[in-house]
Parts: structure tokens; C-alpha cells; sequence
């Protein structure tokens, strides 16, 4: 995908990040941030320069070289060529004041979501912040494929499995040990941003 779209992703920050940054100045500056599916890094350096310490993590090696191309990073500011939960696995429990994920979680089966959810729980500090953005069942492509479980479509543009979220399938990610703390419906992008808190 990278490969084939030069300049995906890059540019200015997405939406999802400008929804998270109020919520996370809260934690104060140098609050430490794990991001999950960061390709080529426009929301993780816009986070570095709001002046947090930002760790960024993506399995696509053209989306990481290409993070680390567009400019030198700041010293808060590090990317991780890893899967997701492998990058988890790796740090210490407690050490993140935030986790956040910008349409990672869609592509995922039941039990590594389920794994993905309880590794971000870990390394979540208590009070610490869990922010995502996933795609809502609204979403036009939904249209074109074949819903063939609860909440997850196959067929038109997708060749594999593809999670879209209703309202409530949402709180199936909170349930995995975390309180809901604000949901938004993002209705030009058909996407659901969401921030729950570890207690």
C-alpha cells in the first residue's frame, strides 16, 4: 500500500490526532505516548512537537523508512519497525501514560484484538489513556461486501475479513478492562474516535 501511494498518510496531522491532543495536554508535558500503527509518523510527530515523549510502532517497513526519511526526529520522539502486540510484549508494565491507535484495530481477528487490548492495558499506568479511531458500519464499504460475523464484513474492497463498528460493538473494546471516558462520530471520515482510561 505504501509502496504503490507515495505521500499516504504525510502531510498534516489527521483528525483523530487533533481530537486526541486536548485530552492528552491533560497529562502535562512529557507524558509518554505509545503509538500503534503510526505509518510514515504525521500524528506521532505532531504529538512529539506539543512536546510529548512519543514512541511510534508500524509492522510496514516502507511506512517506517519513509518516517524516518521526511525530516530527523526530535529526540522525544522515537519509530519501531514491529507488529503491534510484539512491540507491547516488550515493554514494562505501567510505562505509558497513553496508548493510541489510529485504524489498527478493524484488521484484526477476536483473540489478537483480545491479546492486543489486555498488552495495552499492561502498559498502561492506573489513570493512564487508551485512544482509538476505528472505521463506523456507516461507512459506505460496507455497502459492496458481505457482513459475515457480527461487525465484520468480507467482499468489494476487502479480500480479507474487515471489522466496522456499530455504537455498541464499541464497548467491547472497553470492556477488556477500561472506562469509558468520551466517543465522538466522526461523520465525514465514517470513523469513530473514542478515549477510555485505565482505572
Amino acid at each position: 500500500m505504501y509502496r504503490r501511494t507515495p505521500g499516504l498518510f504525510e502531510g498534516r496531522p489527521s483528525r483523530f490526532a487533533r481530537w486526541i491532543g486536548p485530552r492528552i495536554r491533560k497529562l502535562g508535558p512529557g507524558a509518554r505516548i505509545l503509538e500503534l500503527g503510526c505509518g510514515p509518523g504525521r500524528d506521532a510527530r505532531y504529538l512529539a512537537d506539543a512536546g510529548f515523549r512519543v514512541h511510534a510502532v508500524d509492522h510496514a517497513a516502507p511506512a517506517i523508512a519513509r518516517a524516518r526519511a521526511i525530516a530527523p526526529a526530535p529526540s522525544n520522539l522515537t519509530f519501531e519497525l514491529a507488529e503491534a502486540r510484539a512491540a507491547l510484549e516488550r515493554r514494562r508494565s505501567g510505562s505509558f501514560d497513553v496508548v493510541c491507535a489510529h485504524a489498527l484495530y478493524m484488521m484484526l481477528p477476536d483473540r489478537e484484538l483480545a491479546r492486543l487490548l489486555a498488552e495495552v492495558r499492561r502498559v498502561l499506568r492506573p489513570g493512564g489513556l487508551h485512544l482509538f479511531a476505528v472505521r463506523a458500519s456507516t461507512d459506505p464499504r460496507t455497502l459492496v461486501s458481505r457482513e459475515v460475523a457480527p461487525g465484520v464484513w468480507r467482499g468489494g474492497p476487502h479480500r480479507t475479513p474487515f471489522r466496522y463498528f456499530r455504537a455498541r460493538t464499541l464497548d467491547t473494546l472497553t470492556r477488556a478492562g477500561f472506562v469509558r471516558v468520551a466517543r465522538h462520530y466522526e461523520r465525514g471520515a465514517r470513523l469513530w474516535f473514542v478515549c477510555d482510561r485505565r482505572p
